[in-house]
């Protein structure tokens, strides 16, 4: 005997039912899809105002650097010269990282050798930069540094050496390490005072190692001092011409007769109320002890005052303003917006690389919420980043749209 028809047919609907019902439950309870973000922004953008031409030293090397931005730019040979004292930058360094000074300590005490009065007595008679000592005084870290950065005390160098490392030839050895460690190929040193015609750099590298030093808030301080009193020695001068003039504060001069005049210059300038600091260096002026280091201080001055006239503070893109959308498979696309301007003080004539970075986002989403971020990119490497927000919510697909997706 048959299966009754409508049972067959009962049967068949049930099945149907049953179908339909876990494809309903499979379409529901599929994940939403991830909502995708569109970038409308233009890939660069061209720093307004025309570029300035800097006024670059006849004779000698370079360079001048933006902090936080990149390169002005450089001239002459680029290559390893002899840099004088301003080997004294590294000498410091490298005593400061090894021997860290706090802010307003001094340090532990260093008392002078007959050996260390022998040294002053001797580079004394050769007509070196010294600073005053007497066996058995006693000076502390601070003091001798003082002393090796504002009258640039060839004597000093090597105390600090000796004290440091037990003796020149392992501090120098430290020297290099750092110099290596701070990528800078140009860089090589013989002797801590800078009096060794082997100790050369470039003024590139010289520039990445004051920035690099100046982040030393002691040493900082210390450079920008114009005068400083020592136990011995009594008041000393800083040599360097400049300082206090245009933004000026520190950080390092140097002379010798293979090297000629050499200065590291930082100075501190405001553009559109906002501070920045430019770091330079000029070497190989021509002239003698005083007029050398008056002729690379002249020089530093043009630059960075053309320097000063180059630099543009920019705003990209203005807060709120829309950089993309954000869109789904179920509604409108959603405007999304930079929630504050990106602003920064920048070189009249760079390109700057502007991207967006999506994070993903899935809904619902808040008015406001965070759904990425705007990088600017300097020439230079520099990132500056904000927040990339939606303008109004959106809620996430209802039932009726998560059931008939396929369709």
């Amino acid at each position: 005997m048959g299966v009754p028809v409508s049972r067959l047919v009962l049967g068949a609907a049930s099945l149907l039912l049953l179908a339909l019902a876990v494809g309903a439950a499979v379409q529901l309870g599929r994940p939403v899809p991830a909502l995708a973000g569109q970038s409308q922004l233009a890939p660069s953008y061209l720093v307004s105002g025309g570029a300035v031409a800097l006024p670059w030293p006849d004779q000698g090397e370079a360079a001048l650097y933006l902090s936080g931005f990149g390169w002005l730019g450089s001239t002459g040979l680029e290559g390893s010269v002899p840099i004088a004292s301003v080997t004294k930058i590294m000498t410091a360094l490298v005593i400061l990282r090894s021997d860290p000074l706090q802010a307003g300590g001094s340090g532990p005490t260093i008392t002078v050798t007959s050996a260390d009065l022998a040294l002053y007595q001797g580079e004394l008679t050769q007509g070196d930069s010294v600073v005053r000592v007497e066996s058995g005084e006693t000076l502390t870290e601070l003091q001798a540094l003082e002393g090796l950065l504002l009258p640039s005390g060839d004597n000093l160098a090597a105390l600090l050496a000796d004290w440091q490392a037990g003796s020149e030839a392992a501090f120098v050895a430290e020297m290099d390490q750092l110099a290596g460690t701070l990528h800078l190929e140009q860089t090589h040193f013989t002797d801590s005072s800078g009096l060794d015609p082997g100790s050369v750099s470039s003024a590139r590298d010289l520039v990445v190692l004051a920035t690099v030093a100046m982040r030393n808030p002691v040493f900082a301080s210390i450079v920008a001092m114009p005068t400083v009193s020592l136990p011995v020695a009594g008041t000393v001068r800083n040599y360097n011409p400049i300082l206090g003039q245009g933004g000026v504060i520190g950080i390092k001069t140097g002379w010798t007769e293979s090297a000629l005049g050499c200065l590291v210059f930082a100075a501190r300038q405001t553009v559109g109320g906002r501070p920045v600091q430019l770091i330079g260096a000029v070497l190989g002026q021509p002239g003698g002890p005083e007029t050398g280091l008056a002729a690379a201080g002249r020089e530093a001055s043009l630059l960075l005052a053309a320097g000063e006239a180059e630099l543009h503070q920019t705003r990209l893109p203005a807060g709120g303003s829309v950089v993309g959308e954000v869109n789904s498979k179920w509604t409108a696309p959603l405007a999304a917006r930079v929630s504050h301007s990106v602003w920064l003080i920048g070189v009249a004539g760079a390109r700057l690389h502007l991207d967006l970075l999506w994070q993903r986002p899935r809904a619902p989403l808040r008015r406001g919420e965070d759904v990425g971020s705007l990088t600017v990119t300097t020439p230079g490497g520099f990132h500056f980043h904000e927040t990339v927000v939606v303008n109004r919510k959106l809620a996430a697909p209802d039932w009726w749209w998560r059931l008939t997706r396929s369709l």
